[in-house]
């Protein structure tokens, strides 16, 4: 993952956060609570792995992927709330250096619950649980270990930013979004669809403008049209 990268998914959460909360960040005006939706992302992840030793299970692997983009999601936003109120001078910089170094640590993670216990070590008095350094980069490991390498990590950061954005946009709040898309549910096409054009999605100048015209593109003429827009 370049620095280019880094800041670009900084850049990508701060403009998904203002469709919902136009005066995010400097003054926001919709109270977040990004560690209870990791806390929550981590027991949907926890479900896909087929955890249950009581009974018969299958995990789901792609899913329990797509959790933990879902989580990287909610963990830039709380460490964006974090670098504001430490006052830093370039705030969207200073998380994007947090991502960078966790995909150069070339850490492991053997287990989900690392993740919880990363959070409290990089708490404080003030708030106990917190995205820091050191859940950056146990999620940047269990992120390489599900999807390969970080530039893939990036590229379906890229794909899952637009997907929410056509969701908020198709009628997702209203309830007139359609999630499955002919037999699948909307993640696994848009993996495929960036597969299928990832080469295309890097190269952009703005990756996360070309990955929403392909979706929306493929939504409304094949899915929903212009429903709920």
């Amino acid at each position: 993952m370049s620095p280019e990268q880094a800041r670009q998914l900084v850049d990508m959460q701060i403009a998904f956060n203002q469709v919902i909360d136009p005066s995010y960040p400097e003054n926001p005006q919709v109270k977040r609570d990004d560690i209870k939706a990791i806390l929550v992302e981590l027991g949907e992840y926890f479900e896909h792995t087929a955890y249950k030793w009581w009974k018969k299970q299958t995990p789901d692997w792609a899913q329990a992927n797509m959790e933990l983009i879902d989580i990287l999601h909610f963990a830039i936003s709380d460490a964006i709330e974090n670098a504001y109120n430490a006052k830093h001078q370039a705030p969207a910089e200073a998380v994007a250096q947090l991502i960078l170094h966790a995909a150069k640590a070339n850490e492991s993670m053997a287990d989900g619950k690392e993740l919880i216990a990363a959070l409290a070590a990089d708490g404080s008095a003030q708030k106990p649980l917190q995205c820091g350094q050191q859940f950056f980069v146990k999620l940047m490991a269990a992120l390489v270990d599900a999807y390969g390498d970080a530039n893939t990590v990036y590229l379906t950061y890229v794909g899952k930013n637009a997907l929410n954005n056509l969701r908020q946009q198709r009628g997702y709040k209203q309830g007139t979004y359609i999630k499955m898309w002919q037999g699948r549910e909307d993640n696994e096409v848009m993996i495929a669809l960036l597969g299928e054009h990832e080469g295309q999605v890097i190269a952009a100048e703005h990756p996360l403008t070309y990955a929403q015209t392909l979706l929306m593109s493929y939504y409304d003429e094949h899915i929903g049209g212009t429903t709920g827009s």
